[in-house]
């Protein structure tokens, strides 16, 4: 058994969950964290960064403070947290899945993806363990 965690931008929620509803993947957790990435210094990803971030709020001209906060650092940005517990067998095509609803043409802040083995799983209603319980 896998356990995947994905830490993915926070409009790209609903698309996830479709994603994973379509290859046969109905649960997971989710939930709002914010975080930042390493730090970037090339102009032409910043451009498109910057944009970005000026589509969160057009009508607030804040963006020249986000992208200076974000590249010093001192900016940390929402995101979303999604973990989903599956059979070996079901671990790439939920990664796979999840990359391909997630990447955006920006080159950066399209998030991270970990996976770790799962020792164990049990159901608390039924008792059940292993790959049955999840």
């Amino acid at each position: 058994m896998k356990e995947i965690i994905a830490a993915i931008r926070i409009e790209k929620i609903g698309p996830t969950k479709k994603a994973l509803l379509e290859i046969g993947i109905p649960g997971f957790t989710a939930f709002k964290a914010v975080g930042r990435g390493k730090r970037v210094t090339d102009e032409t990803l910043l451009a498109k960064r910057k944009m970005s971030i000026a589509k969160v709020d057009p009508a607030d001209n804040k963006s020249e403070l986000l992208m200076t906060e974000f590249i010093n650092g001192a900016r940390t940005f929402p995101c979303r947290v999604v973990i989903v517990l599956v059979s070996d067998a079901d671990a790439d095509k939920v990664v796979q899945a999840i990359i391909k609803v997630n990447r955006t043409n920006y080159g950066i802040g399209d998030g991270k993806i970990f996976i770790m083995p799962l020792e164990e799983s049990i159901r608390i209603r039924t008792e059940e363990t292993g790959v049955a319980a999840l």
